[in-house]
C-alpha cells in the first residue's frame, strides 16, 4: 500500500507508529496479533524510515549489516541473509568500505538490505528509492518483488513508486 499526501500530511508518523518507534494517543496497531513495538511485532516487521541515515557510519555496510542481522536472526543465518542482501542490492562492491564514506544512495540501498534481513512478513519504507539512481530502483523493486508475500507500507511522492503499489492512502485528505 502507497501512503501519500503532501508533506506533513502524516505519511513518516503512520509508519513510526506501526513500526511501534512512536506511541499513538489513542487506538492501537498490531502486527500478527501483537501490539506495535512489542518484540514480536518487532521480528516480523523490517522498517526504512530515514534511509540514508541511520547506520553506523565507522562501521563498513557488511558490518552494519551484520549488527542489524544478529539482532534479527539465529547466527547460524546470519553470513548467508546477509550476503543475499548484498547481491540483491549490489551492495558488495562497497561493502568493504565504511559507511561514512558512501553516497545518499550507497547508504539507501544498505538501509533497504538491513530492512529486508530476517525475512520480515511486514516492510515500511519511507522514501526507500529517493536517494537511488535508475539502477538501485530496478534492483529494490526486484528484491520486492521476490517477497510476493511480505506486506508493504511505502510512503514516497515518485510517480513510479506510486504506480508500483496496489493501493494507495491520501492522508491529505484526512482531517486533523
Amino acid at each position: 500500500m502507497h501512503l501519500d499526501g503532501p508533506n506533513g500530511s502524516g505519511k513518516t508518523t503512520v509508519l513510526r507508529c506501526v513500526g511501534g518507534t512512536m506511541c499513538l494517543d489513542r487506538g492501537r496497531i498490531q502486527i500478527g496479533g501483537a501490539p506495535a513495538g512489542s518484540g514480536r511485532a518487532r521480528a516480523l516487521t523490517g522498517l526504512c524510515v530515514d534511509p540514508e541515515q541511520g547506520l553506523y557510519p565507522r562501521l563498513s555496510g557488511h558490518d552494519n549489516l551484520l549488527f542489524a542481522a544478529r539482532l534479527r536472526m539465529p547466527a547460524g543465518q546470519v553470513g548467508d541473509a546477509v550476503d543475499l542482501v548484498e547481491r540483491e542490492l549490489a551492495i558488495t562492491p562497497f561493502a568493504a568500505r565504511p559507511a561514512h564514506d558512501y553516497s545518499a544512495g550507497m547508504r539507501a540501498r544498505v538501509t533497504v538490505a538491513r530492512a529486508l534481513l530476517g525475512g520480515p512478513a511486514v516492510l515500511l519504507l519511507d522514501e526507500p528509492t529517493r536517494s537511488l539512481d535508475a539502477d538501485g530502483r530496478v534492483l529494490f523493486w526486484a528484491a520486492l518483488d521476490r517477497r510476493p508475500d511480505v506486506a508493504c507500507l511505502i510512503a514516497s511522492h515518485l510517480p513510479g513508486d506510486r504506480d508500483r503499489c496496489d493501493r494507495s492512502l491520501d492522508l491529505s485528505e484526512r482531517p486533523r
